[in-house]
C-alpha cells in the first residue's frame, strides 16, 4: 500500500534543505505516518507487524543513545510474530506461514535513516520463516518445547522473553512462543562472551534443530548435557541473563536536551514496571515524571560541568532509592544484616536476623522494584531466552573433569603443610587423635602386660592350691583378672584399630572430598562478572562463578556464591552434610565420633579469617599473580576469588565439548606485520580448502566460518563480495590482491584534493564533535585554511595541531581522536558542489539494474523536486546517499521495499566514484552493528583494518588493534578454524556424501 500524497506537499511540510542531517529522517517519518494510517484500516495483523517501522520509539532511542534501536525493533517484531504464529494451544499455525513470508518479503528492507543495520535482522526473520515452512524437522523440534516443571528460573526466562505479568501461569504455548521468538531473533554479542557468541550464532542461524533441542533441554530440565569419550559434561541453566545496556555509559548533556535519558523508552518502561509511573498515562506525562525524578536525584545538574557521566542502572538505582526513602548506607546495613539458620529438613536456609524495622522493609521493597526495573529495561532490546541459551552454552568453555583443576581446589589448601588451609586443620586434629590413641594403646598395653602376668601367677597358684577353699578363692580372683585382661585387650585392640584407621585417614578424607566436591559445587559462566577494564573493542575476560548444588540434581535449587560469607557458609554446609556420608561407611563405624570431631575442626577452620586470607594467597601462587596484602579489605582489586574468577573462556574447549569432539578443532593461525599480510593469510586459507567447502561459501554467501583476533572471536564470511573474488582467483595471491583490490583504492585516495571550501566544510564537521567547552578555541585555531591539500595532508595537519595545542587537549590527550577524524573523512569524501546534485542522483539510479517500477515512475519528479531546494555549497558522499534514499521514499510512497536500497545506493555511489571505494568486507564482528573490512584510509592512504556498516557507507579504523597488525605483538596470533564440518553438522554430511577428505 503506497502513499499518494504529492511529493512537493511532503517537502513543503517538512521544510528542510536536502543536505540537512534531519532531512531523510523527516521524509521517512512523514511517509511512515501516512502509511501507518492506511494500514490501520487493514485487518491483517501480520501485515501490520511486518510493515511496522517503530518510527517514533526509534527516534527517541537513537536520540538518547542508551539502547540499540535495531535490536529493539528486532525484539519487538519477533515477539509479536511468535505470539501471532503460535495459538493458545501451543500449535504453530503452519498454514499462515506463506502469508507471513509474503508480507515479510514485501516489507523486507526499510528505507529509514540507519536502517541498513536492520537488513540482516530482517533477512534472518525471513529465512527462519521459510525454514519453518519447508523443514518439518524444525517444526517437530519446536513442538517438543514445553513448559518448565518446578523450575522458577525457566519460568522467569519465559516471562521476561514474552513480557508476561507474574500472575499468568506459564503454559506450553508460552514456552513455544518464547522459543520461536528466540529462533527469529538476531543474536549479537553483549558482554565479553565472544568465545561463546561466535559459535552460538552459527548454531542458532545455521542449525535451528540443534538450537531448539538445547532450548527444550534447558527449559525442561534446567541444564545442557554432552556425553563423549565416556565422560558426561553437564552445565546448568544460567542464573543471570546479563546486564544488557544497563551499564552502558550515558552522558547527560545540559546543552543537548533532546538526548536526555527521560526520553528513553527503556527507562520509561523500567519505571513503569517498578510502579513509579502509571502505564495508562500519556507519553508527555510519563516523560515529565521521569525528568523530575532523574533531576531530583542528580544535584550535579546544577554544577558548572556541562556533562554528567552515568548509566541506566545508576539512574534507576538513584530514582528508586529516593522513592523508597533509603540511603546507600541503609542498603549496606541491610545486606550485612545478621543471618539466622532456619532448619528445613536436611538443609539450613538463611533468614533475616533481627529486624531493621521500616528501613528493612523499604530496602526489601527497593530490591524487588529495582529487579523489576532492570528486567524490563533489558527485555526492551534483549530476547531473554536467546541470551540465557548463549550464556548456558558459554559454560562449556570451562569444563574440567578433575576437581584438582578447579579454582575452588586451589583455595581450600588440602595439603597438610599449607598454612591456614583445610588440609592443615585435618592433619592437626588427626595427629592429635593419633597421639591420643597411641598413648592409649601404650597405656593399655602396659596394663595388658601387668594383667597377663597376674593371670599367669594366679594360674600357678591355682595349680598349687593347698585345699579346695583356697582353690575356690583363687578361681574367683583368677576369673576377675581374666575378665579384666580380656577387657583391656579388647580396648587395646580397638584403640590400635582406630589408630590404624586414623593413620591413613588423611589421604582417605582428601580423596573423598576431592571426589565429592563436584557433586556439591560447579563452576559456571557468569555474564555479570566483570573484574578487568578493557578497551571497547577487546572482549573482557570471561567471568566464572561457583555454584553450590546442595547435593541436589535439580538445577533450580542450585545457588550462586556471590561473596565471602556465602563461600564460607557453602563450605560449612558441604562438610556438615558429607559427614553423614562418611559415617555411613562400614569401615569407619568405629571412628564415627572422631569423624564428627574432624568435621567440627574443619568447620571451625573454615570460619576463621586465617582460612579466608590464606585462600587468596594460595590462589595468587597457583595463578602466578601478585598477592594482594589484606585481601579481605581489597576484594575489588582481586580478579581471582575462590567463588568467582576470570578466565579466557577458550573457544577450543567450548567447540570440543559442545560438539562432542575428543580432539580440539583444527586451527590455522599466524601473527601478522600488516593488514595486507592478514588479508593474504585469509585468502590463502580459503584457497587451500577443499572445493566442497569453498563452494558452500560461494553459493551461501552468509555462511560463517569461525575466526579470532588475538582478543576477539568472530565470524569469518568468505562468501562476501569482493573478498570471495580474491580466493577464486588462481593467480599468485599477494599480486592479485595488491593489483586488483588495493591499488585502485590507493589511486582513488591519492586523487582526493581539498580546496579551501572543502577544508572549511570538514573543519566544521569536526567542530561539531568537539566538546562544547573546547569549541571556541578550536574555531580560533582552525578559523581559516588556505590553498589546497590532499586528504592525507589535511588529516596530518589537523592531528598535528590537536597534539600540540594545549588548549585542545584534555588530560594530555587531544579532544578529538585521530579515529574520529578518519570517520569523518571516510563518510564525507568525496564532496561535490551542490549544482551537481541532480546529475549525481540520476547517475546513481541509472546505475541500478532493477529499480522497482513504482519508483521509476516518479523518480525524476522526486529528483527535480529535491534538487531545486536550496542546499549548502558542498554536499558530502554520505549526504548524497541519504538524499538518494529520501528520493526513493518520495517516489515510492512507501517506507520499505523487497530490495535493499541502502546497499544498492551505496554500491552505485562507490562504483561511480561518488563515495569511497567498496571496502573488502570479510567478517561479522558479532557486535550490534559492525562488520570487519579492509580499506585504504582517506586519511593515511594505507590499507587498514576497519569496522564498517553493512553498506560500507560509514566506518572507523580499528586503531586499538594496531599492536596486533604491525608485528609488535607476536605472542598471540590471528586464527581461523578452517574445517567447518567440525562445528557444522550439515557440512559433514555433504562431505561424506561426496567422499571428500581433508
Amino acid at each position: 500500500m503506497h502513499v499518494n500524497r504529492p511529493i512537493q506537499e511532503i517537502l513543503s511540510a517538512i521544510n528542510l534543505d536536502p543536505d540537512n542531517p534531519n532531512f531523510l529522517s523527516k521524509v521517512f517519518s512523514a511517509v511512515s505516518r501516512e502509511r501507518k494510517l492506511a494500514h490501520a484500516k487493514d485487518g491483517d495483523n501480520f501485515k501490520k507487524v511486518c510493515a511496522e517501522e517503530y518510527d517514533e520509539i526509534s527516534r527517541r532511542i537513537d536520540a538518547t543513545g542508551i539502547q540499540d534501536s535495531p535490536s529493539v525493533r528486532n525484539n519487538l517484531k519477533t515477539r509479536r510474530l511468535a505470539n501471532l504464529l503460535i495459538n493458545d494451544k501451543g500449535d504453530l499455525n503452519v498454514e499462515l506461514l506463506p502469508r507471513v513470508i509474503a508480507h515479510q518479503t514485501t516489507y523486507l528492507y526499510s528505507l529509514g535513516p540507519d536502517r541498513q543495520f536492520d537488513s540482516k535482522r530482517q533477512e534472518h526473520i525471513l529465512k527462519t520463516l521459510i525454514t519453518l515452512r519447508d523443514n518439518k524437522d524444525v517444526v517437530h523440534q519446536l513442538r517438543h518445547v514445553g513448559k518448565p516443571h518446578a523450575h522458577p528460573i525457566a519460568d522467569q526466562i519465559i516471562r521476561e522473553t514474552l513480557q508476561l505479568p507474574s500472575n499468568i501461569r506459564i503454559t506450553d504455548a508460552h514456552a513455544r512462543r518464547a522459543a520461536l521468538s528466540a529462533l527469529l531473533s538476531f543474536l549479537r554479542q553483549n558482554v565479553g562472551s565472544c568465545f561463546a557468541t561466535a559459535p552460538a550464532i552459527i548454531v542458532h542461524d545455521e542449525q535451528p534443530e540443534l538450537f531448539l533441542a538445547d532450548v527444550h533441554e534447558i527449559l525442561s530440565v534446567g541444564r545442557m548435557k554432552r556425553t563423549f569419550g565416556g565422560i558426561e559434561y553437564v552445565v546448568p541453566i544460567t542464573l543471570s541473563f546479563g546486564a544488557g545496556d544497563l551499564k552502558k555509559t550515558i552522558v547527560l548533556n545540559k546543552f543537548n536536551p533532546q538526548s536526555a535519558p527521560w526520553y528513553s523508552p527503556g527507562i520509561i518502561l523500567a519505571l513503569e514496571d517498578a510502579e513509579l509511573i502509571n502505564k495508562e498515562a500519556l507519553l508527555k506525562e510519563k516523560i515529565e515524571i521521569v525528568k523530575d525524578a532523574i533531576l531530583s536525584v542528580y544535584p550535579e545538574w546544577n554544577d558548572n560541568e556541562p556533562i554528567i557521566v552515568t548509566s541506566a542502572e545508576e539512574i534507576l538505582r538513584r530514582v528508586l532509592m529516593s522513592k523508597c526513602e533509603i540511603s546507600t548506607q541503609d542498603l549496606v546495613d541491610y545486606e550485612n544484616r545478621p543471618q539466622v539458620a532456619v532448619a528445613t529438613g536436611l538443609f539450613q536456609l538463611s533468614a533475616s536476623g533481627p529486624s531493621m524495622g521500616g528501613k528493612g522493609e523499604s530496602c526489601s521493597k527497593f530490591y524487588t522494584q529495582f529487579g523489576y526495573a532492570k528486567n524490563a529495561f533489558r527485555s526492551m532490546s534483549e530476547n531473554t531466552l536467546l541470551r540465557a541459551w548463549e550464556y548456558t552454552l558459554a559454560s562449556f568453555s570451562e569444563t574440567k573433569t578433575e576437581f584438582t583443576r578447579w579454582n575452588l581446589y586451589f583455595s581450600l589448601g588440602l595439603g597438610p603443610n599449607e598454612p591456614g588451609g583445610i588440609g592443615q586443620a585435618i592433619f592437626q586434629i588427626l595427629q592429635q587423635k593419633l597421639d591420643q590413641y597411641n598413648n592409649t594403646v601404650n597405656e593399655l598395653q602396659y596394663e595388658y602386660e601387668q594383667l597377663f602376668n597376674q593371670v599367669k601367677q594366679l594360674e600357678v597358684r591355682l595349680q598349687h592350691a593347698g585345699n579346695e577353699r583356697e582353690a575356690q578363692w583363687v578361681r574367683v580372683e583368677y576369673q576377675t583378672k581374666l575378665n579384666e585382661f580380656h577387657s583391656i585387650e579388647e580396648m587395646r585392640n580397638a584403640a590400635h584399630t582406630k589408630a590404624g584407621l586414623l593413620a591413613g585417614l588423611f589421604d582417605t578424607l582428601v580423596d573423598f572430598y576431592d571426589k565429592t566436591f563436584p557433586h556439591y559445587f560447579q563452576e559456571v559462566y557468569d555474564p555479570d562478572l566483570h573484574e578487568v577494564d578493557v578497551t571497547p573493542f577487546d572482549d573482557s575476560p570471561a567471568g566464572f562463578r561457583l555454584l553450590f548444588k546442595h547435593g541436589r540434581a535439580n538445577t533450580s535449587q542450585w545457588t550462586p556464591i556471590k561473596n565471602a560469607n556465602e563461600y564460607v557458609e557453602s563450605l560449612v554446609k558441604f562438610f556438615t552434610t558429607t559427614e553423614q556420608e562418611l559415617i555411613s561407611i562400614d569401615r569407619f563405624e568405629s571412628i564415627r565420633n572422631d569423624i564428627s570431631d574432624i568435621t567440627t575442626s574443619i568447620v571451625t577452620q573454615v570460619r576463621t579469617q586465617e582460612f579466608l586470607e590464606s585462600a587468596f594467597y594460595r590462589m595468587a601462587a597457583a595463578h602466578k599473580t601478585p598477592a594482594i596484602k589484606n585481601p579481605l579489605e581489597n576484594l575489588s582489586k582481586i580478579p581471582m576469588k575462590p567463588w568467582a574468577y576470570i578466565s579466557g573462556g577458550t573457544i577450543n574447549t567450548l567447540l570440543s565439548c559442545y560438539f562432542k569432539r575428543e580432539q580440539k578443532p583444527t586451527e590455522s593461525s599466524r601473527w601478522v606485520e600488516s593488514p595486507m599480510e592478514l588479508l593474504v593469510f585469509l585468502v590463502e586459507t580459503l584457497k587451500q580448502a577443499p572445493h566442497v567447502v569453498a563452494d558452500s561459501y560461494f553459493h551461501k554467501f552468509e555462511k560463517s566460518m569461525l575466526m579470532h583476533s588475538p582478543t576477539h572471536a568472530f565470524l569469518f564470511k568468505p562468501g562476501y563480495s569482493p573478498f570471495c573474488k580474491a580466493w577464486q582467483s588462481e593467480t599468485f595471491t599477494y599480486t592479485s590482491v595488491r593489483d586488483a583490490m588495493v591499488k585502485p583504492m590507493e589511486a582513488f585516495v591519492d586523487a582526493l584534493y581539498l580546496d579551501e571550501d572543502k577544508m572549511a566544510f570538514l573543519i566544521n564537521k569536526i567542530y561539531e564533535i568537539v566538546p562544547i567547552n573546547f569549541q571556541p578555541y578550536f574555531k580560533k585555531v582552525f578559523h581559516a585554511l588556505h590553498g589546497s591539500l590532499t586528504s592525507k595532508d589535511f588529516r596530518e595537519y589537523v592531528i598535528d595541531k590537536l597534539e600540540h595545542e594545549r588548549g585542545l587537549q584534555y588530560r594530555g590527550d587531544p579532544v578529538v581522536s585521530s579515529a574520529s577524524i578518519d570517520n569523518i573523512l571516510y563518510s564525507m569524501l568525496p564532496m561535490f558542489p551542490n549544482y551537481q546534485l541532480q546529475e549525481r542522483l540520476q547517475a546513481i539510479f541509472q546505475n541500478m539494474a532493477d529499480v522497482p517500477a513504482e519508483i521509476k515512475k516518479n523518480i525524476n519528479v522526486a529528483i527535480h523536486a529535491v534538487s531545486d531546494r536550496r542546499t549548502e555549497r558542498l554536499i558530502s558522499a554520505k549526504t548524497l546517499q541519504d538524499i538518494a534514499l529520501a528520493v526513493v521514499l518520495l517516489s515510492s510512497g512507501t517506507t520499505s521495499l523487497p530490495i535493499d536500497m541502502h546497499a544498492k545506493i551505496s554500491l552505485a555511489a562507490q562504483e561511480l566514484g561518488y563515495a569511497m571505494p567498496t571496502p573488502i568486507t570479510f567478517a561479522d564482528t558479532n557486535w550490534a552493528r559492525d562488520y570487519f573490512a579492509f580499506l585504504v584510509s582517506p586519511g593515511t592512504g594505507m590499507l587498514e583494518l576497519w569496522r564498517v556498516d553493512p553498506t560500507g557507507k560509514i566506518g572507523s579504523p580499528m586503531s586499538l588493534w594496531r599492536q596486533w597488525l604491525n608485528g609488535t605483538r607476536k605472542d598471540i596470533p590471528w586464527g581461523v578454524f578452517p574445517k567447518p564440518h567440525e562445528y557444522t553438522a550439515g557440512l559433514v554430511r555433504d562431505m561424506r556424501d561426496k567422499h571428500v577428505l581433508w
